[in-house]
């Protein structure tokens, strides 16, 4: 096997970790605050589904709206994050401010959960919870029981 064979079989195993693709792009926009960074990692088709009952959006232009008027209206703060590989699904936990559940309301601390779904390396399905237990059950993932 030749040395170049190697490091593309490591670059292709290390590229297709979902978990690494969604956190490098949240990390990026939030150390950046650039929400463009989120664009990358999303599927043109993508589907995301909001805490609010009815609230969904269909493609990843009109997600990317939303999250960009979400950056333009304060920044985005993050105080913990808790990531779990769930083979195709990644659930991201985040706690800060605007992280509440409540449409509008940036400054009250709060925390969420955001389960991805990905195929080929793109979020192709995106779903909110208020709960890590709802978000572990969505994403038919069982407790890592962190030690």
């Amino acid at each position: 096997m030749a040395a170049g064979e190697v490091f593309v079989r490591r670059r292709r195993r290390r590229a297709g970790r979902n978990i690494e693709i969604i956190l490098g792009g949240l990390v990026d926009a939030v150390r950046n605050q650039d929400p463009e960074h989120i664009t990358e990692f999303l599927a043109a088709d993508l589907v995301w589904e909001g805490l609010a009952p009815g609230l969904r959006c269909d493609g990843r232009e009109q997600a990317m709206g939303i999250i960009r008027n979400r950056f333009a209206a304060a920044p985005l703060n993050v105080e913990a994050v808790e990531a779990i590989d769930a083979g195709q699904h990644v659930i991201v936990g985040l706690r800060g401010p605007g992280f509440n559940g409540t449409l509008g309301d940036l400054d009250t601390v709060g925390q969420i959960y955001n389960v991805f779904t990905l195929s080929h390396g793109k979020v192709i399905r995106w779903r909110d919870y208020l709960t890590r237990e709802q978000a572990l059950a969505a994403a038919g993932a069982s407790d890592p029981h962190w030690q």
